[in-house]
This record gives structure tokens, sequence and C-alpha cells, in this order.
């Protein structure tokens, strides 16, 4: 560290009670003031309606320690004694998850304060607000925890009213705290006292009658004040948090919404708000059955609440249930392919057979379904896949005009040799030099355009097939060529009429044939002529005076026509293989989801 810098502190969380609005507050305590002759206080680090929480040190052990005081200068009785209660209800609950009370005193201006340990971690609020910070098998093992201090509270008569992320833990060495006890009930103990509160949780809190807690996690029965309040009502809440935990958003709205949702018997399936996450359907259920809106429906324990929970994190699953759950996914895949045959019936068949499997891999019909799905092909293509096979097209016409773009240049290096043997002062070479550069510009637009126009080529490379059909005999070397750009040009995806093989074969064998009947019919000069003695060519962009250059050129012109061809033929063979070979695979795949 630099520059003066210091390290963020960890937060700082102690139990915040819901309390009345005090009067006018105490003077802050001076620097390192000593409550009960032991505790040096600090900053502070929390405060509410009643109460404020300092930082201290225990002097006598040398441990960290928080006291809570009352923030009041001259509190009311009542308020004492509620301050008092709190401390009570939070002592005699002797448990890892509940912040233990060290001590409860008096400080110099005769006001109650008790000493609790200091706490470090991240409040489940925090981690919730924040997403996927922690991973979900450590929050569920957090809230099975949380489930178990409450069943520890419950079976002391104490009923904790307001289980809320904001009073949940999560230590930064694996403890979980449940925290802010201030507005337990004691069962058997009238709500009276309770009448001018909220739960400590500012706009969210609600006092309605005797009702406390916080709107969004309350159950029915406490938001119609009854007073029979008992454990059932923490296991309403700790359903709303597991919800919570798994839709990433809670089950019901804040504010007087929250509380008629609860009243409305909401669905409670976090599969059905959060679609997108993979919710076991072990949890969705214990979602909607601990969040029954008549108590008696619920799960009746906290204790079982987090032992299901802990049973689904160690592995054990609800076969039944599944069994259940899969074969209701069958059905419905039966139906849509049983459906007319749309793309939205097939994607719906395809998603709820593979639910079906991934729920019971045994289930007997819904693996020859899915290779049904796979092997018989819908008769309207979907979307997706012209989609997909249109971006399959342009990335092969690209290929293809790479590959061309390529021979071009070749085309242009070979130019010197005909320059070679070419009359003198011809203009046969700048002329192909040109036709070339003009050809080799559009295969270079073509493989990098977002949508290619493999017709431009298709006209580029039939005037090419015309130029040398008459610069060298229509039946000498423009065949060869011809054949050989016919083929590349009818493997390239076909995006306009220029590209079918019919358009492509009539204009290659007219660029072929029609120089040749032109000479036939007297229109232009005769390349070829036959006699008794053979047939005798005499090109124009040939001289005919250097026989041994001339035989050179043509030979190396012969095997570079057969050695592109092989090459061009062996990527056809490697991609035709290669895509058989997936299809194989896809094959065997699908077999090996139906039992033999």
């Amino acid at each position: 560290m630099s520059g003066g810098d210091r390290p963020e502190q960890p937060t700082i969380k102690v139990a915040i009670t819901g309390e009345e609005m005090a009067g006018e507050d105490r003077p802050e305590p001076s620097p390192d003031a000593v409550v009960g002759g032991r505790y040096r206080l600090g900053r502070r680090i929390g405060k509410g309606g009643m109460g404020e929480v300092m930082a201290a040190r225990d002097e006598q052990v040398a441990r960290d320690v928080a006291i809570k005081r009352m923030r009041a200068a001259n509190p009311s009785e009542r308020s004492i004694q509620r301050f008092l209660r709190e401390a009570m209800v939070q002592g005699r609950l002797e448990h890892p998850a509940v912040v233990p009370v060290h001590e409860v005193g008096r400080d110099s201006d005769g006001l109650p304060y008790f000493v609790m340990k200091k706490l470090t971690g991240t409040p489940l609020a925090k981690i919730l607000e924040e997403g996927e910070t922690m991973p979900l098998q450590r929050v569920l093992r957090a809230f099975a925890d949380v489930c178990l201090a409450a069943e520890f509270a419950h079976v002391r008569g104490i009923v904790h009213r307001d289980l809320k992320p904001d009073n949940i833990m999560l230590g930064d060495y694996g403890e979980v705290y449940v925290l802010d006890w201030g507005v337990a009930k004691i069962v058997g103990e009238e709500d009276g006292d309770f009448a001018d509160i909220g739960s400590g949780s500012g706009e969210h809190a609600t006092r309605v009658g005797t009702a406390i807690g916080t709107p969004g996690y309350m159950a029915p029965e406490q938001i119609r004040g009854k007073a029979d309040i008992d454990g059932r009502a923490d296991v309403y809440t700790l359903g709303c948090l597991l919800f919570e935990i798994l839709a990433g958003e809670p089950l019901h709205p804040r504010g007087p919404a929250g509380m008629e949702a609860a009243l409305a018997d909401a669905d409670a399936r976090p599969s059905v708000r959060a679609p997108s996450r993979e919710i076991a359907p072990e949890l969705d259920a214990l979602c909607v059955q601990a969040t029954a809106r008549a108590r008696e429906e619920r799960i009746q324990t906290a204790r079982e609440l987090g032992e299901r929970v802990e049973r689904f994190l160690d592995g054990d699953r609800d076969l039944a249930l599944r069994r259940g759950l899969a074969r209701d996914h069958l059905g419905r895949a039966r139906a849509a392919f049983e459906a007319s045959d749309t793309p939205e019936n097939r994607r719906a068949a395809m998603r709820e057979a593979a639910g079906a499997l991934a729920l019971d891999p045994a289930l007997g019909g819904a693996a020859e379904l899915v290779a049904r799905l796979m092997l018989e092909p819908p008769k309207e293509t979907p979307r997706e896949v012209l989609d997909e096979m249109h971006a399959a097209n342009v990335r092969e016409a690209r290929g293809v005009a790479r590959a061309g773009f390529w021979s071009v240049v070749g085309a242009l290096a070979f130019l010197p040799l005909l320059w070679w043997i070419a009359p003198a002062n011809s203009i046969v070479v700048p002329y192909l030099a040109a036709m070339f550069g003009v050809v080799g510009v559009i295969g270079f637009h073509a493989m990098r355009a977002e949508s290619p126009k493999p017709g431009m080529l298709v006209l580029a490379n039939t005037v090419i097939v015309i130029s040398l059909a008459r610069l060298f005999s229509p039946i000498l070397i423009a065949p060869g060529i011809g054949a050989s750009l016919a083929m590349a040009m009818a493997i390239t995806p076909r995006f306009s009429l220029l590209g079918s093989p019919v358009t492509i074969a009539m204009l290659m064998a007219g660029g072929v044939g029609g120089p040749l009947l032109l000479e036939r019919l007297g229109a232009i000069s005769h390349t070829m002529t036959v006699d008794p003695a053979g047939v005798l060519f005499h090109p124009p962009a040939l001289s005919g005076e250097l026989e041994g250059p001339t035989i050179l050129v043509g030979a190396i012109y012969a095997i570079a026509l057969v050695v592109g061809a092989a090459f061009a033929g062996h990527q056809m063979r490697s991609r035709a293989q290669e895509a058989t070979r997936h299809l194989q695979l896809q094959a065997w795949q699908l077999r090996q989801l139906v039992p033999r």
C-alpha cells in the first residue's frame, strides 16, 4: 500500500431491532470512554430508532466486541423494558447461528446496554443483490443452517417473525448468523408491547394492528394479526427466502402489494418465475410446500425444511416426484409432436422430451421420441435453420472466392511465360492481365463482402473463357479452363439465377462454342484448320516462331490444370467426408439414447 491508503474494512453487522422513534439523542461518547469498567468504546457501527451499536474493546480478555446501548437521552420505562427484553431473548438462545450476548449492564447514565460478539461477514441481501458471486450450494447450506437456528428458537417458544435477507449474515469463515431478534414473539405472550413499532427495516416495515414483520416475507397469519402465531410463520418466511435464493428475485413485491400477494396465494415455483435457471424439482416443491397459504398445509417445522434441503445437497433425490414430472413432460412432448408439424410444435416437443429424459433417463418412450424428432425432419424448415444455412452459404462462397482470387494470382504469374511465346508487339498479354485483374478485384470483394455476389464472378469468368477461346482457338485451351471454372462455380452456393448449374453450363458452353461458331460462319478469322495432314492451330496469341518455349509453356499449362483439378477434387472429397462423418456421429449418438 502506498500514499496512505488503508485496506477497506469488512462490513460490520449486528442485530438492530425495530424500535419506536426515540426522543433527544444522547451525546456521543468521549474518545476512549469506558463502559462497565472494562469495555473501551470505539466508533458507532450501527443504529436504529431506539438503540445504537458501538464497536468496543474488552480490556479484560483483549477481544473486540459490539455494545448495544440506548440511543435516547431520556427513554421511557417501556422502551427500557423492550430493550432488556431483546437482550433476554437473544441471550437465552445459545446457538452458533445466534449472536451471543456476553453481558447486560447499566452505564454511567443508568441506562442499559448489552455486549455481543462482533461479527464480520456479508448480509444475505447483498449476496442476492449481487447475483452469482457465491456458489448456490454454499448459499443453500447456509439456508439449512438458518432453518436449524429457527427450529432451535421454536422449540424454546420463540418465533423470529422477521427472517428477511437483511437479517441473515454469512460470515467470512463459513459461519451463519440470524440477526435482529428484537421483534421476536414469545409464545403465550401478548403483542401489545409492540403495537407502536416496525421491524427495523424502515419503509418496508409494517405494523397493522399487532402484525409485525416485513411485507413480502410475512406469513398470511402474520398479516391478519393473529395472536396464535407459531413457528410455521417462520417456515413461510423461510420458504420465501428459498424462493428468492433460487429464482434470483423475491416471491412477493415489497410494500403493501407484498401483503396482498401473500394473501392471494401466489405461484411459489421458482422454475416458473425463472425458467432460464436450472432449478431442481425437489427445491421447486419445497418452495411451494413451505409457502402454503394455510399453515396446516405447510411444512410443519423449520427443521424438516432444512433437512430436506440438506438431503438434496447430499444427493438424495425424490425419485417418485421426478418420475411423475418426467411423465408429464413426455405427455406434453407427445401432444406437441402429434399436433401440426410446425417449428413451434417441434421446438416444444424437443424441449419437453429432453426435460423428461433429464428427470428420468430410463422413462420408456422418451428416448425413442427424441430419436424420432432428430431423425425425422420437419416438413417446414425452421427459420433458425434457414438463417444458419444462409450463414454457411456465405462462408462457403467466401471460401470459393478466396480460392478463385489465388487462382487469378497464379494466372497473373503465368503471363510472363505467355509473353515469351506471344507475337511481338501483341496486346494479348496486357489484355489478359487487365481481364485477370478485374476478376481478381471482383473475387477480393466477394471474399470480404457481408453478402457475396457470385453472379458477378460468373459473368467475369464467362468473358475470360470467351477471350481464351478467341486468342488460343476454341478447342485448344478454353474447354479445360471452362470446365474447371464451371465446376468451381457450380459448387458455390447459389444466391441468384446466375448461380444455377444450368446457367453456368450454358454460359461456359457458349464461351467455348460461340467463337467456334463465329469462325465457322466466317464472322471472325479462323484459328484452326483441318486437312488430310491433320489439325493445324494458328491462334493469335502464339507467334509460332519458338518451338521449344511453346511446347514448354504448353506442358506447364497442362500440368497446372491437372494438378489444380486434383487439388480441387481433394478439397471437395474432404469436405464431403467430414460432413458424412459428422452426420454419422450424430446418428450414432442418437442410437445410444434408445435402449437396445
